[in-house]
């Protein structure tokens, strides 16, 4: 059997060639990966965590490329890049993880991890990758330069205690009683001792319930009556100033002044004879009238008188006697304004006292 030890030689050192080559390949990429998450540092703040308290983990690492490539300037706020608590990598049910961030001081970039542990015993946090975590919340595609270059983050685990350990309580404490505030037992005394005047006052109002009813109502009557004459008033004084003839002031004068008495007594008057107010009016009353009332009533009716032959003598047998001054059915010069203020005198004279014996 013949050798070629040439030949054999060759294929030797091109195997031998081709594992160095495939060796040297794994080695860089190892070294870009130690290169890249060198001088490595975790802080937990505080150092005991206890379930329920708010921890913060800092892992600190020095990068040789910028991870903030490509992300937009406005997301970084101090140098600081917030990302989203969303990721499936921090969705686990012994913690609740409130606020990722990234922060680049220099060459040194800080991972903070502030998180809520829930159970105690050991928390194994899940490894991510850290560039492809900044530039999928960020919406930004990986630049090339750092797409071979994953920034697989692996947290050291974290010891949470236990208060019944640390304080070596094996039974649970009774409850303690509810503590007061410094002044509550006065506001407590204060509410009980108004509470009672309330009653006191409800009780009260009740037994003088038909007596305040009355005075309410009777009180209401007089605003009322204020109001009617106040109106009144006004109205006449307008349809003294008023351009209108003097058959339509008499009827006007006339459906003024009976609204006000049909208002003012509580009975009507619209379609009552002349003759007749002043009867009705000593009815309603029961003749308690004082004698500038009753004057008063004497006077409207006279008015009353004075108007209707305003109103019904024009053109007739009475209206043509002489002398003419006396029988026309017209008025006097000045005469109505000189109704106007008899009438609102006479208005007057009634509300004198608008709670009297009459009013009803």
């Amino acid at each position: 059997m013949i050798f070629y030890p040439h030949k054999f030689s060759l294929r030797k050192t091109a195997v031998f060639v081709f594992l160095l080559l495939l060796g040297s390949a794994v080695f860089c990429q190892q070294a870009s990966l130690n290169l890249a998450m060198e001088d490595v540092n975790q802080i937990l703040i505080p150092k005991e965590v206890y379930v329920g308290d708010t921890a913060e983990l800092r892992f600190s690492f020095n990068a040789p490329v910028d991870l903030f490539a490509g992300v937009p300037a406005e997301k970084i706020k101090n140098g600081e890049l917030l990302l989203s608590t969303e990721n499936p990598s921090f969705k686990m049910q012994n913690y609740d993880v409130k606020q990722i961030s990234l922060r680049l001081i220099g060459r040194t970039y800080t991972l903070s991890l502030v998180f809520v542990p829930w159970v105690t015993g050991t928390i194994n946090f899940p490894s991510f990758d850290l560039n492809a975590l900044i530039h999928s919340e960020t919406k930004v595609s990986i630049p090339e330069e750092l797409a071979d270059k994953p920034f697989v983050i692996e947290l050291q685990s974290v010891e949470v205690l236990s208060l019944v350990q640390k304080y070596n309580a094996i039974t649970l404490r009774p409850p303690l009683p509810p503590s007061l505030l410094p002044g509550t037992n006065y506001i407590v005394w204060s509410f009980i001792i108004l509470l009672v005047l309330l009653l006191f006052a409800v009780i009260f109002v009740l037994a003088k319930f038909p007596m305040i009813s009355e005075k309410f109502y009777s009180f209401s009557d007089s605003l009322a009556l204020v109001k009617n004459a106040r109106q009144t008033k006004h109205k006449i004084r307008a349809l003294a100033k008023k351009k209108c003839s003097d058959a339509d002031f008499a009827q006007e004068w006339q459906a003024i002044t009976r609204k006000y008495l049909s208002a003012r007594f509580s009975t009507p008057f619209n379609s009552i004879a002349t003759n007749s107010i002043a009867k009705r009016i000593m009815n309603v009353t029961g003749n308690f009238m004082s004698g500038e009332q009753e004057d008063s009533v004497i006077s409207l009716t006279s008015l009353f008188t004075r108007t209707d032959y305003i109103r019904f003598a024009r053109d007739s047998i009475d209206s043509k006697l002489l002398p003419s001054e006396e029988h026309e059915a017209a008025f006097y010069p000045g005469e109505k304004e000189m109704i106007a203020k008899l009438t609102i005198d006479a208005i007057s004279n009634l509300e004198a006292n608008p709670k009297g014996d009459f009013s009803l």
